[in-house]
C-alpha cells in the first residue's frame, strides 16, 4: 500500500509539473522560427558570431521533451536562454517571467575556473564550502568533460580565466569537492532563491598617501556624495587607485568628475569618449519595432520640445526603413574640457578584471585616454561594448528576447573587443593565490 501511495504521489507531482504546457500549449515551431530569424537577420553581430549559432540542438531537445509530454515552461526557457547565451554577447539575452526563470535560484558561492577544477573564491557558510576549496566535479562531471559536452560555448569564453560558471552552477545539485585541508566530500546542494546583490562604492586611504576607490557600480548620486566627503583626500593623495574589477555599469557619467585627477593635460570630453560613430541595422523588423515603441512613448509626453525630440528619432527609422546596415556619425557632444587639477595624485592606477563591463568598461576606456598618469593593471574587461541599443521582442507571453541593433565602428571593422575585453598595460594572470592575497592591489601599490 505504501509503495502504491508513493507512486501515485510521484505521478501527481509529475502531472502538476507538466500541467502548464498542457493547459496552455505553445506553437514551438513558430516560437523557434521567430527567435532564429530575429538573431539571424535583425542582430548586427550575427556574422561575427555565426560559428556559435546552433539552434537545432536546442530545438531538438525541446521538441523531444514536448513529444513525450515531459516539457515544462522552465525547461523551455532554460534551453532557449542557453542557446542565446552561447552567442557570447551579454547584450543579446533572453528574459522571462520570474516563475519560470531558473536564474532566480542562487548557487550562493563564486568560483574561478582553472583547466582541471573550479576554485571557490567566496561562499556562504551553509554551503559547506570555503574559499580555496576545489570543485572537482559538478553533477559527477569534471570541468573538462563539461566543456566538451557544452562544446566550450556555455561559459562566455574558451579561456578558463575568463569563463563565467554562475549560470551553470545554479542548476547543480551535487558537487565533488577537495577541501583546503585535503579532505574530499560529495556535497548535495539545496538551491535557494537569489538574494539582491549589492554593488558597493567604497573609499579609504591606504599606505604612502594612496587614495583607494572601489567601484562595483557606476552611480552618479553616490559618486557626487563620495567626492563631497573625500574629494580633499583624493586631491591630497600621491596616488589614486580605481578598483573596477567587478564594476557592473550604471550611470555613464557617474565618474566623470574624477577626470581632473586623471588627465595629464587639457582634454575634451569628445576626445575622451572617442566616439567614432556606429552602424545600425535598419531591417524592416527593427524599424517597425523601434518606431512602435517610440510612437507609444511620444503619446505619453505633453511637453512639445520632448515630443519633437522623439519625433526626430522616429524620422530616423522612417527615412531608413529597410536599408540594412547603415553608418551613423557620432552624436554631438557637450563642449566640456577637463584640465589637470591644481593639486592631485601624480599616479593613477586602474584595476580591471573579466567582470568589469558596460558603463564600467566604458569608463576604463576613457581612463586609458587620459594620458601617461594612468596605468591599467590586472586582466582584460568583459568586452561588452561592441553591440548595443537593444530592442525587446516578445516571442511568447512569458518570454522576451532582448537584442542589440547597433554595433560600433570598431566592431564593424574587426577592431572590436567582444570576447577579448579592453587590454591592460600590465597583465597579471589569475592564480589560486589571489583567493587569500589581493595580488592586483599589491601590484597597484608597488607602482611608482
Amino acid at each position: 500500500m505504501e509503495l502504491i501511495e508513493r507512486v501515485q504521489r510521484e505521478q501527481a507531482e509529475k502531472e502538476a509539473l507538466y500541467e502548464e504546457m498542457k493547459r496552455n500549449p505553445i506553437d514551438l515551431d513558430a516560437l523557434f522560427i521567430g527567435l532564429v530569424k530575429t538573431i539571424h537577420y535583425d542582430y548586427p553581430g550575427f556574422e561575427a558570431k555565426r560559428d556559435y549559432f546552433m539552434p537545432n540542438e536546442s530545438r531538438t531537445y525541446v521538441l523531444s521533451n514536448h513529444r513525450y509530454g515531459t516539457l515544462t515552461m522552465e525547461m523551455l526557457c532554460r534551453s532557449l536562454h542557453q542557446f542565446v547565451a552561447e552567442m557570447h554577447d551579454r547584450h543579446l539575452r533572453l528574459c522571462c517571467d520570474d516563475w519560470i526563470d531558473y536564474r532566480n535560484l542562487a548557487s550562493r558561492y563564486r568560483v574561478r575556473a582553472a583547466e582541471d577544477c573550479l576554485y571557490v573564491t567566496e561562499a556562504d557558510p551553509d554551503t559547506g564550502l570555503v574559499p580555496g576549496d576545489k570543485i572537482r566535479k559538478v553533477q559527477s562531471m569534471p570541468p573538462e568533460r563539461i566543456r566538451k559536452y557544452m562544446r566550450g560555448m556555455a561559459f562566455n569564453s574558451n579561456q578558463p580565466e575568463r569563463e563565467l560558471w554562475g549560470g551553470y552552477l545554479r542548476m547543480a545539485r551535487s558537487l565533488e569537492v577537495e577541501h583546503v585541508d585535503g579532505s574530499q566530500e560529495r556535497l548535495e546542494l539545496e538551491l535557494k532563491p537569489a538574494c539582491p546583490v549589492e554593488y558597493p562604492i567604497e573609499f579609504r586611504m591606504l599606505e604612502d598617501s594612496t587614495a583607494y576607490l572601489k567601484l562595483e557600480r557606476m552611480d552618479r548620486k553616490a559618486m557626487a556624495q563620495l567626492l563631497k566627503e573625500h574629494g580633499g583626500s583624493i586631491a591630497g593623495s600621491k596616488k589614486l587607485i580605481l578598483d573596477l574589477r567587478r564594476c557592473v555599469g550604471g550611470d555613464e557619467d557617474a565618474c566623470w568628475d574624477l577626470f581632473p585627477y586623471l588627465v595629464d593635460r587639457a582634454r575634451t570630453l569628445k576626445e575622451l569618449l572617442n566616439d567614432e560613430g556606429s552602424y545600425i541595422l535598419f531591417t524592416e523588423n527593427n524599424c517597425n519595432r523601434r518606431y512602435e515603441v517610440l510612437s507609444a512613448f511620444r503619446d505619453t509626453l505633453a511637453v512639445p520640445e520632448e515630443r519633437a525630440l522623439i519625433e526626430e528619432e522616429m524620422a530616423l527609422y522612417r527615412d531608413n526603413f529597410g536599408k540594412g546596415l547603415t553608418y551613423l556619425p557620432p552624436a554631438p557632444v557637450e563642449d566640456v574640457t577637463y584640465t589637470p587639477a591644481p593639486q592631485g595624485p601624480k599616479r593613477v592606477v586602474v584595476i580591471t578584471d573579466t567582470f568589469c563591463e558596460d558603463e564600467g568598461e566604458q569608463f576604463v576606456a576613457m581612463c586609458k585616454r587620459c594620458g601617461h598618469r594612468v596605468t591599467v593593471v590586472g586582466r582584460p574587461t568583459m568586452g561588452n561594448l561592441d553591440y548595443f541599443d537593444n530592442i525587446n521582442l516578445a516571442i511568447h507571453e512569458h518570454i522576451t528576447l532582448s537584442y542589440p541593433i547597433r554595433m560600433t565602428k570598431a566592431a564593424h571593422e574587426g577592431r572590436g573587443i567582444s570576447e577579448k575585453g579592453l587590454p591592460v598595460d600590465l597583465y597579471i594572470p589569475w592564480t589560486p593565490e589571489e583567493i587569500r592575497l589581493d595580488l592586483l592591489l599589491a601590484q597597484a601599490l608597488r607602482l611608482s
